[in-house]
Order: C-alpha cells, then sequence, then structure tokens
C-alpha cells in the first residue's frame, strides 16, 4: 500500500478523534451549564423584635422561594417542605455556628442551603428632640439581616457567603408608626406603603446575592 495514502487515513483517524473528543468536551460544558442546583431556603429566624402584626419569618422566606423559582435557574425546595422537614429532624444547631455536620443530614440531596435571621427592623424617629412628640416626626426603618448560604455538595459542607445586610429607609411623618395603620403583608395594600417598598428592596437584594454566589460557586 501506498505510503502516503497510509499517512492520510492516519491523520483523518487523528482529525476525527479531535472532534469527537471536542464534542464530547463541548457536551459537558453544555451540561454542566445547563445543571439546576437544587437550593433549600430555610424559614428566617426573626429575632429582630418588629411587633409586626404578620409573621416577618414567612414573608421573607417566602418572597425569596418566589422570586427564585420565577428566575427558573435552581430547583427551589417548596419552603413548607422545608419547614415541616427542619421541625421533624429536631434540628436545635445553631445554622450561623461553626458545627456544619447537621446540615447534609437534615437537608438530603440538596446542593445549597440558604440561613437567614433577622437582627433588626426598628423604626426610629428622626429628631432626638424629647420635646417633640413623635407623631410630629419623620422616622427611619433600619433593617439588618444576616446571610450565610451553605455549599453541601461535599461530604463536609462549608460556607460560600456570610454577610450582614443593612438598609436604612426613609418614612415620611404621616407614615410612621404613630400615624399609620401599617397593611399588612399580602394585602393590596401592602406593596405600595413604605415597610412594604422597604421589604421589597431587602428581597431583591438577598435574591440578587443568593444567585450570584450560588452560580459562581457552581462554575
Amino acid at each position: 500500500m501506498n505510503k502516503h495514502f497510509l499517512l492520510s487515513i492516519l491523520s483523518i483517524g487523528l482529525l476525527f478523534c479531535g472532534c469527537n473528543k471536542n464534542g464530547d468536551d463541548n457536551q459537558s460544558i453544555s451540561q454542566s451549564q445547563n445543571f439546576k442546583p437544587s437550593v433549600a431556603i430555610a424559614p428566617v429566624i426573626d429575632n429582630s423584635e418588629s411587633g409586626l402584626n404578620w409573621d416577618l419569618s414567612d414573608e421573607i422566606t417566602y418572597s425569596i422561594s418566589s422570586k427564585l423559582i420565577q428566575k427558573k435557574k435552581f430547583n427551589i425546595a417548596d419552603p413548607q417542605k422545608t419547614k415541616v422537614q427542619i421541625k421533624k429532624n429536631k434540628v436545635h444547631s445553631n445554622p450561623f455556628d461553626t458545627d456544619l455536620a447537621w446540615v447534609k443530614k437534615t437537608f438530603p440531596g440538596e446542593d445549597f442551603v440558604v440561613f437567614m435571621e433577622m437582627i433588626e427592623h426598628r423604626e426610629q424617629v428622626r429628631n432626638a428632640d424629647s420635646s417633640k412628640a413623635p407623631e410630629t416626626l419623620s422616622a427611619d426603618l433600619n433593617l439588618a439581616l444576616r446571610l450565610r448560604i451553605v455549599d453541601a455538595r461535599k461530604e463536609q459542607p462549608f460556607v460560600i457567603l456570610q454577610e450582614i445586610i443593612q438598609d436604612t429607609h426613609f418614612i415620611p411623618r404621616q407614615f410612621t408608626k404613630y400615624n399609620f395603620q401599617q397593611s399588612p403583608w399580602n394585602s393590596e395594600e401592602f406593596s405600595i406603603s413604605p415597610i412594604g417598598i422597604a421589604h421589597s428592596l431587602l428581597i431583591k437584594e438577598l435574591t440578587a446575592r443568593i444567585e450570584d454566589y450560588i452560580i459562581l460557586s457552581k462554575s
């Protein structure tokens, strides 16, 4: 057989193998990009003593879960099932402690678990002059929430993000707690109330942080 003919066949074979390998690599990259991590949003721990007439933990937990579900980038565990699961496992561990060994047992099959703690939800009048009645003054709504995201894909879970998010929102005098009956969460008026707007902005910020860090860790 002609020597040049054999070299041609060998070259074509190597080229085919190379294309095949590139095809496999591209397929792996595509599958990795399309993979949706399973994420559990643990019920928010509310230590804010806000005095609101609804469950602040439920509001933030369900609102963030709903926003992430709408984005369709993760498989979000049902918040109600997650709540039941925690009670069933009788979890008394501090999710912000260094010991995270219990996370995999409590959230089996989840790739990431999000923990949050509402530390502050306080309306504070803007003028410290005690001679003025509080109902004559505007106020600031001070919010502070601790966020921790845990990567549970490996044998030993580890923290990929921990931070405290703080926001302050101006509340006009006529809408402070001294002059205004706050519409509760899930009412028609809530979304246009000062507290409703402040909560919406906080939830938007939290959702973005959760999304960004999980995507970063996934890649």
